[in-house]
């Protein structure tokens, strides 16, 4: 491109030569001629031709009028005021407005009669390939793996007038959804600069590349996934007709529709008939028909019919190619059989025709892949998925390595796209609109200080002393009372249990002849040896007690099958701790068992089954004596019929209940009998006695139950003891026992003291967490754009990280990515004997822009620094993960105040929105652009500026909305012209 500081002097001079003349082609003549030759010839002349231009072998009209691509350059220059140079006056409106209007007219002189260039021949890319594919055999899956499909939507509104206000959309690039069963694409096609993958100069062939097209047609019918569960057509082609068909008219029915929309437009006689032979002969071998038809089909995919998009240069198929163009670029895929028609009926070129066909296919989900395919590959959004923040800096951008912040940050944009297509609306809301889509993690980053909250070590330890010295005075508190109701019960106790004993040795015992499986009774320390223990646990004699920590007692055989036999269990629970509990049960084969639990913090217990039954039972009259010091006999008895009885000493509770045959056979049982914590992590061990636990070899009746309780039983019944106390020990036990119970709760709600440093690392944890949990969210909603600074296509994360580097931000790939992508005037390559800006000889006191003004005395910089930096710069209160910042990490404020076009002065990113919006003509004509060489699939050339200057004026009354855009660029002589 033609340097703007080398056109200066010239486009100057023009400038005084034209103000007050009408201009024309003519003009130079009489007034360019003279002009260059005397104020432009010592730096474009022959000794000095800046550029490469020499404007002195430029002598007359004819010769300036063969230069379209200079007149192009120079329009562009003038309209981005990038002339004059600083040290000369600046144009005024009126003669920089008669001088673009001049050389509008020289280049149109100069392009006209000039034919539109066509695109050379080229294959399909990998998402054209794909959707072809998809189309053809109307496939519910892609073929293969799209990385470079960016967002994936969840919920069907692209065919909608109006975007909801919740969507659920996801980008799978790093992870895409698979193809058919065995199906690997050809590699990643190039892009070209502007970022698209669709131009005709970077499609090309190598052997190796068709090699692998060939092996690909044959994957993908050969897939096990390629059926007639996913194949659409399957049955219209794949499917063996029925006997009475005429064969020969079958074959070649399905093959002429096939090949017609495979091949994009009419079939051959010839080609027909060589297609039809092959299947003809294949079936006369004995080949299936659905194999033949494989065969076909593989073919049809690797013929330069399928593989190739080109231009015959023939009248007959202008009409096809045209279908072709438009469903490639709408579509991004092969035309349907509507589109073939109007070609084949001629009547697809007719504007009113053509018009209505952008309609349908507005209105047609397939629109969706233009949208998977231009607005990423003009804001060039794959760049984001490369960006690597400095982790130890930016530690949430990448610290869930499967989804880093990039995949939610180019959402953003894209559904801004797609809602300015949806709803039709003006382009310039892609860069100042009322609204964005936003996850909870985009709100969380944009508007948090991405730090867990920090933990008042103060409070916590002034908080730990106090509940200390709480817990101290409650438990002192505690063992007063539990010492004076001892005091009072104790003394009634023993009376009671004196008159009992004398009363039951008058008694003979009832023998139940116990079955001893195993036994305890009375003192278990000499049993305790003979047990096998469970390895994950420890069993101790403590102080006459068997204390089970964390383990349990296992018995893995018996001598003799059990049925419908009887256990009977009693334990005392000496001062249990409230935080633990107990457990003690049978565990037969398979799944059956029985469970007494003693819960803790209330003194409830229940009974638990299963072989298909199962039941919970409270003891909802236990108090808190039967955790003190308190004996409690449980009996489980199983009867033959298949019913189980519980009774809680030695009566029945609750009623009997059918849980099927409980059997324990011999030498093939476990038999569970013990302790353990309720839940884990209670108290340090358990301090339950076990006093007695017997198998008996029948089931026991509940007289003989009773019996059992009647001699050796000291258990001593809550009626039995209130009988013996008087009124005033009731009222005192009364009284102390709420005495309890109230400092019981209370010690139980002191809340556990707590670790500030761990409190601090689960607080980091848990925020982490929580961003990882964000990351992974799909819904995006609609939300109003409250802070100018965000927003846009320009101002978002995902665009501030990929013009970023690990360390710092890149004022001039921000600048270069607006003056590309926003503007469409890419600067030249830097010289390549210009050293790179060196920082670590700079000082660390300097801010970025400092830095880079030392840089910019190098005068093969300036020029191009002149037009980036302010652009650039503007975005610098963005940092390298597009988060706000007022300051460097030096101290230094952030400078971002610069000028627009040299006449739009703005203090920072909002101010230089604006000024965009200003500027809403020039930016249409970047994206007009964009558009239309996406749409031709090739380098505009200078008539082609000519159908952008028409496209951009004839929008305007419509204010540029994207729709308008759209179909102005299909409507265009540029689109419809090349291929008459």
């Amino acid at each position: 491109m033609l340097r703007a500081s080398s056109l200066f002097s010239l486009y100057l001079a023009l400038a005084i030569s034209l103000s007050d003349r009408a201009a024309s082609a003519d003009d130079f003549e009489s007034f360019v001629k003279p002009l260059l030759t005397k104020r432009c010839a010592k730096c474009h002349g022959k000794d000095e031709s800046n550029a490469e231009i020499d404007f002195d072998s430029v002598s007359s009209t004819e010769q300036f009028l063969k230069k379209p691509k200079l007149i192009e350059q120079m329009i562009e220059v003038i309209s981005a005021n990038d002339m004059p140079p600083k040290s000369e006056p600046e144009l005024g409106e009126v003669t920089r407005s008669k001088l673009l209007a001049a050389l509008k007219t020289s280049l149109r002189s100069a392009t006209s009669g000039a034919t539109n260039k066509r695109p050379g021949i080229r294959r399909l890319n990998r998402f054209q390939y794909n959707n072809a594919v998809r189309d053809l055999f109307r496939l519910n899956r892609d073929v293969f793996s799209l990385p470079e499909k960016l967002m994936t939507r969840r919920d069907n509104y692209i065919t909608r007038e109006k975007m909801p206000d919740s969507v659920n959309v996801a980008s799978l690039s790093l992870r895409p959804a698979p193809g058919l069963s065995g199906v690997r694409s050809f590699p990643k096609d190039l892009r070209a600069s502007h970022g698209f993958d669709n131009q005709a100069n970077q499609l090309t062939l190598s052997p190796l590349l068709l090699d692998a097209f060939l092996r690909l047609s044959v994957s993908i019918v050969e897939s096990p996934d390629f059926s007639q569960q996913t194949v659409g057509i399957w049955n219209e082609f794949f499917k063996e007709p029925s006997t009475d068909a005429d064969r020969k008219k079958e074959i070649r029915s399905r093959l002429a529709r096939f090949l017609k929309l495979a091949f994009r437009g009419p079939v051959q006689n010839t080609t027909l008939d060589r297609y039809a032979a092959y299947v003809s002969a294949k079936l006369d071998q004995s080949v299936p028909w659905t194999d033949v038809m494989k065969k076909v089909a593989s073919a049809t995919l690797s013929s330069p019919k399928f593989l190739y998009r080109s231009s015959s240069g023939d009248a007959a198929d202008a009409q096809f190619e045209l279908a072709s163009n438009l469903s490639f670029f709408l579509w991004t895929s092969g035309p349907d059989e509507a589109l073939l028609s109007l070609a084949e009926k001629g009547e697809l070129a007719d504007p009113k025709v053509l018009n209505e066909t952008v309609e349908r296919m507005f209105a047609d989900p397939k629109i969706e892949r233009f949208l998977d395919t231009f607005p990423a590959q003009w804001m060039q959004l794959e760049n984001v998925l490369a960006a690597t923040p400095d982790p130890q800096k930016y530690h949430h951008f990448s610290f869930d390595k499967s989804y880093p912040a990039s995949l939610q940050m180019l959402i953003e944009p894209l559904l801004l796209f797609d809602a300015v297509f949806v709803e039709d609306r003006p382009i310039v809301e892609l860069i100042a609109p009322e609204f964005s889509y936003q996850s909870e993690f985009l709100k969380t980053w944009y508007t948090s200080d991405l730090k867990s909250p920090v933990i008042d070590t103060q409070k916590i330890v002034e908080q730990n002393r106090q509940n200390d010295a709480r817990r101290k005075e409650l438990t002192a508190a505690l063992e007063k009372s539990r010492g004076e109701f001892a005091a009072l019960i104790d003394p009634v106790k023993k009376k009671i249990l004196g008159t009992r004993q004398k009363d039951e040795a008058k008694k003979t015992p009832l023998d139940l002849k116990p079955f001893a499986a195993w036994e305890f009774d009375g003192n278990l320390k000499d049993s305790v040896g003979s047990l096998d223990l469970n390895p994950h646990g420890k069993i101790e004699y403590e102080n006459g007690m068997v204390v089970l920590k964390r383990a349990y007692l296992l018995s893995k055989k018996l001598p003799v099958e059990l049925k419908a036999k009887s256990l009977e269990v009693s334990f005392t629970i000496p001062n249990l701790d409230q935080r633990g509990g107990g457990l003690i049960g049978i565990q037969g084969p398979g799944d059956f068992f029985d469970t007494i639990v003693i819960g803790e913090r209330q003194p409830r217990h229940w009974i638990s089954g299963s072989n298909g039954f199962s039941r919970t039972l409270d003891f909802p009259e236990s108090t808190p004596e039967d955790k003190t010091n308190q004996l409690l006999h449980l009996t489980m008895v199983y009867q033959e019929d298949g019913t189980t009885t519980l009774y809680r000493n030695g009566k029945p509770y609750g009623k009997p209940f059918r849980k099927g045959q409980a059997t324990f056979p011999k030498n093939n049982a476990s038999v569970i009998f013990g302790l353990r914590h309720l839940p884990a992590g209670g108290n340090r061990h358990l301090n339950v006695s076990i006093d007695k636990a017997r198998f008996y070899n029948r089931a026991l009746t509940e007289a003989e139950v009773q019996a059992a309780f009647s001699g050796e039983n000291t258990f001593i019944t809550e009626q039995q003891l209130l009988t013996a106390l008087t009124e005033d020990q009731k009222s005192k036990r009364t009284s102390t026992l709420k005495t309890i119970r109230e400092s019981e709760k209370a010690l139980n709600n002191v809340p556990a003291n707590q670790d500030p440093r761990k409190l601090q690392e689960d607080s980091k944890r848990n925020f982490d967490n929580g961003m990882r949990n964000k990351l992974r969210a799909q819904t995006f909603q609609r939300v109003a754009a409250t802070d100018a600074r965000y927003g846009g296509v320009i101002t978002n994360a995902a665009v501030m990280s990929m013009t970023s580097g690990p360390k710092r931000t890149h004022p001039i790939a921000r600048g270069a990515w607006i003056i590309e992508v926003i503007f469409n005037d890419p600067p030249p390559p830097p010289p390549n004997d210009v050293p790179p800006l060196n920082e670590e000889q700079t000082s660390k006191k300097l801010t970025i822009r400092e830095k880079f003004a030392q840089h910019r005395e190098n005068p093969d910089c300036a020029g191009c620094h002149s037009r980036l930096d302010p652009l650039g710069f503007a975005m610098e209160n963005f940092d390298i993960t597009g988060r706000w910042r007022d300051r460097y990490e030096n101290g230094r404020d952030v400078d971002s105040a610069g000028r627009l076009m040299r006449k739009h002065n703005f203090g920072g990113v909002v101010d230089f929105k604006n000024a965009l919006v200003k500027e809403e003509r020039r930016f249409a004509k970047a994206f007009t652009a964009h558009l239309l060489r996406f749409a031709l699939a090739r380098e505009l050339s200078p008539a082609d500026s000519l159908t952008v200057e028409s496209i951009v004026d004839n929008s305007a009354a419509e204010s540029h909305r994207l729709r308008v855009l759209i179909r102005a660029v299909v409507l265009s002589e540029a689109f419809r012209g090349s291929l008459e």
